[in-house]
């Protein structure tokens, strides 16, 4: 991947993390939220999504990632299967009812995607290394932060039980 594509996905990734944030009240579709919007996104576009590679790409934990298919699964907006040789994993794809989900959110993540690919086009290689280096170190913080947060509420969550 050539470093203007590098920058504007780690510009997607900064959005994301930042989604993750919010207290869920920004709808998008359907009375989704951007992070399960998301979640219909990775299903409808990873080979046999699974819990495990969903929580990958989305950087979330794979207990985050069961909790939003759990509800995805009850709006009918992604199904579940099993292949016939291999009962043991259980993987996802969009269902009927989440199509217009998913194409709505490609054809708005590609176009939000070209315009900021035609931003950063407008800075030279050595720009777009500084760009991309700082992008990079801000994703890392972000992923601390959010997991430092997650341990927090869980060890709150935890005290509160005593």
């Amino acid at each position: 991947m050539d470093q203007p594509h590098k920058i504007v996905a780690e510009l997607i990734k900064i959005s994301e993390h930042a989604d993750a944030f919010k207290h869920g009240n920004e709808d998008f579709f359907d009375e989704l939220n951007i992070t399960e919007v998301h979640c219909i996104h990775w299903i409808g576009s990873l080979d046999h999504a699974n819990v495990t590679k969903v929580s990958v790409e989305m950087g979330m934990t794979r207990g985050a990632i069961s909790k939003i298919c759990k509800k995805l699964l009850q709006k009918n907006l992604i199904e579940s299967y099993q292949e016939p040789e291999n009962n043991k994993n259980i993987y996802f794809r969009v269902a009927e009812g989440g199509k217009k989900i998913f194409e709505a959110h490609k054809i708005t993540h590609n176009r939000a995607f070209g315009e900021k690919l035609n931003i950063v086009g407008r800075y030279d290689e050595d720009e777009q290394a500084v760009i991309l280096r700082f992008l990079m170190d801000i994703n890392a913080w972000l992923k601390l932060a959010l997991k430092n947060s997650t341990q927090i509420t869980a060890t709150e969550s935890k005290a509160q039980e005593v």
